[in-house]
């Protein structure tokens, strides 16, 4: 007699349980490391956005030949205020006193920020309130100094993630006098409360 033909195509219950399983300890194996990946393109991207920030800030202050000054501020603020990681603005700073803030709205040039979720910006007064660069390109204070060297004046941008191990979580920014900004790497480990440089 003729046995009928039956199609036996697709899985066990053994063959799923094997997919998954394996599948469960490829994923336990790829998400912490793409959580750090993910932790440091945000620092990354938000260093990035605040040198460009300092630096198209620099070469305004040369193009216009006056002083250009960036300050933490709200998205829609028009004075200075609150702390980096909630946004910066970049404007002419035509008198230049004890406080940095734009005579008006017209003299602000761009804003920039607020930074991501997990991402902080610090540093040691006077740069905790501002960044000037004068009609020279010269990074300074605003009654004129250059900013003090004890500490090196720097902005540190810092991720505050777990994710990331103390010697990957923090760019330290260093003003350079008239040479512009460096970029570097913290020279100890920063833990993830991101202290001031």
């Amino acid at each position: 007699m003729h046995q009928p033909f039956h199609d036996d195509s697709g899985f066990t219950l053994v063959e799923l349980m094997v997919t998954i399983a394996v599948l469960a300890i490829l994923l336990a194996i790829g998400i912490p490391s793409f959580a750090s990946l993910i932790a440091s393109n945000r620092l990354t991207s938000a260093t990035n956005e605040l040198i460009a920030s300092l630096q198209t800030a620099r070469t305004e202050a040369l193009r216009r030949n006056v002083r250009v000054t960036v300050c933490p501020a709200a998205p829609t603020a028009t004075a200075c205020s609150g702390a980096w990681r909630d946004g910066w603005m970049a404007f002419v700073d035509q008198k230049p006193g004890n406080a940095p803030a734009p005579e008006s709205a017209n003299d602000i040039l761009f804003r920039g920020g607020p930074m991501p979720t997990g991402i902080v910006v610090v540093a040691k007064a006077p740069l905790s309130s501002y960044v000037s660069f004068t009609a020279d390109g010269m990074s300074k204070q605003l009654n004129g100094d250059f900013f003090p060297n004890d500490p090196t004046p720097t902005l540190r941008v810092c991720s505050t993630s777990t994710a990331l191990t103390d010697d990957r979580r923090a760019r330290d920014l260093i003003l350079l006098d008239s040479r512009g900004i460096a970029l570097t790497t913290p020279r100890t480990s920063v833990p993830s409360t991101c202290p001031s440089p």
